[in-house]
């Protein structure tokens, strides 16, 4: 294994033993870009709750996105999510949601901006963040020397405040942060470590989350066309 990606995984490790809070979120995920601007991606995550090392949490998400030629920067994605949660009680709960998000990505000389805006149905109720029905995120991707890169991004959630979805306004609910660098390992390989932090902004009784996060992305080889049809 090389010696940076040892020192990635020992310090991610080293954070989870020393962090009051020991939540994480462990995630492998693939991709491929298809012809005429399609891709997919397939996600699978295992995640900690507060103070433990067992896992509470298990997600696969399933995208396609689409993009135009006409729109440079610009494509829609749909996202479906199996979600499986183990209470500490015991049994087992099963959920579903459902997203759709239009992005726009930018590239400003090495570095690279982007924002996307999310409808979702569906998915957990417990967490402000889970019952906002819409989510705005914004991106910035600093490319660093020896295929480094730094991304910070926030993002806002807006939803009913309560189940009750009809009889009151919506508004901003929960506010999210992240701060991650990743490592191309190889070629269509990268890791990814980070610290995310998000909160609810009007429920004082629910507690701000931290988060440690790793990745492992594998980008598979782009599918050519059909000979002799279009991409």
């Amino acid at each position: 294994m090389p010696r940076f990606l040892s020192c990635i995984l020992f310090a991610w490790l080293l954070c989870m033993v020393t962090s009051a809070s020991g939540q994480s979120w462990i995630v492998a995920e693939t991709s491929q870009k298809l012809p005429r601007q399609w891709s997919w991606s397939a996600k699978g995550q295992l995640r900690t709750p507060a103070s433990s090392w067992t896992w509470n949490e298990g997600i696969v998400d399933l995208s396609v996105r689409r993009g135009w030629a006409a729109l440079p920067g610009w494509s829609l994605e749909g996202q479906w999510r199996t979600q499986w949660n183990w209470p500490v009680e015991g049994g087992r709960t099963q959920g579903w949601r459902w997203a759709l998000a239009a992005r726009w990505k930018k590239d400003i000389g090495d570095h690279a901006v982007a924002m996307r805006l999310r409808h979702q149905q569906g998915g957990d109720w417990m967490r402000p963040w889970d019952r906002a029905r819409w989510r705005f995120k914004a991106k910035w991707t600093h490319d660093l020397p020896k295929g480094w890169k730094l991304i910070p991004s926030c993002e806002t959630f807006w939803g009913a405040q309560t189940l009750l979805e009809g009889t009151q306004r919506w508004e901003a609910k929960s506010f999210r942060a992240r701060l991650s660098i990743d490592k191309k390992v190889k070629k269509r390989r990268k890791i990814t470590t980070g610290y995310q932090f998000q909160s609810a902004l009007r429920d004082a009784e629910q507690p701000a989350e931290h988060t440690l996060l790793l990745m492992w992305q594998w980008t598979l080889k782009k599918r050519k066309p059909p000979k002799g049809g279009l991409d």
